[in-house]
């Protein structure tokens, strides 16, 4: 029974474009579900954890455009991947987890790892379920179609081939907003003196059509973290990432109208909305748009809904003044210090990788990397926004070089994300990937030390003692070096081959008071 229901699911797999799996087998199903993906030519990727095999997953289904898989066994395993499900439903990664489960024949004298994962799941994933018997086709195009339709998220299957399953119920039908409703907001954009346009993760998916509507637009244009690349750096009217911290709102507040496309509440820091003006947000489905105030939602195919191309407004407007606000912002940012530091190590490696691929884990070093790093295309800076979830770069960096075979990919980490995947970077060895991982060490929490105020805990809340991550890269079988100067990161970026590469950069974290005052005010 269990290796005919993992045929099935196998085949569903397959006919749905997916070529590879990720997970952490516990035996048993597992390995069915393992044994009859190769039978239908579908590749497993072994990962240490679940939690980095899920984000492996969701960036390698992100980055093919179809669906990332994970394996995991029941009890500890489904537990740790309940992050990786969370991480993928907040930052819209497609993601399938399923999970071996104490099936409902065992149950009433089985207490061993019994857990209700299904429910415990629901509450993280957009959709789970019990993957059994009955129209198990029906059940695996339901959960891949709700995890690849915007926005893209996590559904959770628990297989159990004595079970009948759960009943698949009818797909929620998207209504678009009406024509006179369009209309009306093509009218507020057109009659606005000074509109600022934001997009958002959505529009990635959709960028060309986005790329045209905006294309010409003589009105400043800001990205999100997960928008970053819709509209290109070096557009005349970008100007600069929105991340919703007190530094934006010398733009927002410029503004007589905010235009959102693609845009969500998942995306921006959870300040207070500062602005009275009005707001339109477009968006191919539904969306969450509490955080902007009283927004005006326009749902439906952004051909279709977004304004005609050539809104121009009334800004001081001369050309490439939306990229001068951006170049003032980075200005601002950027201090004349010869030595190690998190702004000197990023634009040393954006000089040299401009135009790569890079995965950016949560934490101090982020503020530095994203406002620093110019991008002219979605996707190529992989970040997890809506959980800001630590231990992301490494393994979203092996996703990513799965999914994209023929390029090089740089992780951005800290040592405290490192840390907590460390034993990712066998997988790097084992599969000779073409990752450079250049791990900001300088042995504390820095973003949460400069948030920390007396009586809250000390150096013992926040420093670790130092780790040797180049050393422990070469035992596992990745080429590495330590860098304590530009000279020495210039080095090392040298030396690195055609495969994996780990550049352990000892910083001075001094600055970073500095970086947190001007990316975030």
């Amino acid at each position: 029974m269990s290796r005919d229901l993992a045929q099935v699911w196998a085949q569903e797999l397959a006919a749905a474009g997916v070529q590879r799996i990720f997970g952490v087998p516990g035996g048993g199903p597992n390995l069915d579900m393992i044994g009859a993906a190769a039978d239908h030519g579908i590749a497993f990727t072994l990962a240490h954890g679940e939690t980095a095999a899920c984000i492996m997953a969701g960036t390698y289904g992100l980055l093919t455009g179809s669906l990332g898989v994970a394996v995991v066994t029941r009890g500890p395993g489904f537990t740790s991947a309940l992050n990786g499900l969370a991480q993928a439903t907040l930052d819209r990664f497609p993601l399938m987890v399923v999970s071996d489960t104490v099936s409902e024949a065992a149950r009433p004298r089985v207490g061993h790892q019994r857990l209700d994962q299904v429910q415990a799941a629901s509450a993280i994933a957009k959709w789970s379920a019990t993957l059994g018997t009955s129209s198990p086709e029906l059940v695996i195009r339901h959960a891949i179609r709700i995890a690849t339709s915007a926005p893209a998220g996590a559904v959770h299957l628990a297989f159990d081939p004595t079970s009948t399953g759960t009943a698949v119920s009818p797909a929620e039908v998207i209504s678009a907003t009406s024509d006179d409703e369009v209309l009306r907001a093509h009218e507020l954009i057109a009659a606005a003196k000074r509109p600022l346009f934001i997009v958002g993760e959505d529009a990635a998916r959709h960028h060309v059509t986005v790329r045209a509507a905006l294309s010409g637009l003589r009105a400043p244009i800001m990205s999100s973290y997960q928008g970053a690349g819709v509209v290109p750096s070096t557009w005349p009217s970008w100007a600069g990432l929105y991340t919703g911290v007190k530094a934006d709102n010398a733009v927002l507040e410029q503004a007589d109208l905010i235009v959102g496309i693609g845009l969500d509440s998942i995306e921006p820091m959870p300040t207070p909305w500062p602005v009275n003006s009005p707001v339109v947000m477009f968006h191919t489905v539904k969306a969450d748009v509490g955080f902007y105030g009283d927004a005006r939602l326009i749902v439906g195919p952004y051909q279709h809904t977004l304004p005609p191309a050539g809104v121009v407004g009334d800004w001081d407007w001369e050309p490439d003044t939306g990229r001068s606000w951006a170049a003032s912002r980075r200005a601002e940012l950027l201090i004349d210090d010869p030595g190690l530091h998190p702004l000197s190590l990023v634009t040393t490696i954006n000089h040299r990788y401009s135009d790569t691929r890079i995965t950016v884990d949560a934490g101090a070093h982020m503020l530095a990397v994203m406002p620093l790093w110019s991008v002219d295309e979605p996707r190529k800076v992989l970040i997890s926004n809506g959980l800001a979830t630590m231990g992301f770069a490494l393994p979203a960096a092996i996703g990513a070089a799965l999914a994209k075979p023929a390029e090089r990919v740089l992780a951005f980490t800290g040592d405290g994300g490192l840390g907590m995947v460390l034993s990712e970077l066998e997988v790097l060895a084992r599969a000779q990937l073409p990752v450079t991982v250049v791990v900001f060490n300088d042995a504390t929490l820095s973003l949460i030390k400069l948030k920390q105020e007396q009586n809250q805990g000390g150096k013992d809340a926040v420093d670790y003692g130092s780790v040797d991550f180049a050393g422990i890269a070469r035992s596992m079988g990745v080429d590495s070096a330590i860098a304590t100067t530009i000279e020495e990161v210039n080095m090392a970026l040298d030396s690195v081959g055609a495969g994996p590469f780990l550049v352990d950069a000892r910083i001075n974290p001094d600055f970073y008071r500095h970086i947190m005052k001007a990316v975030r005010g």
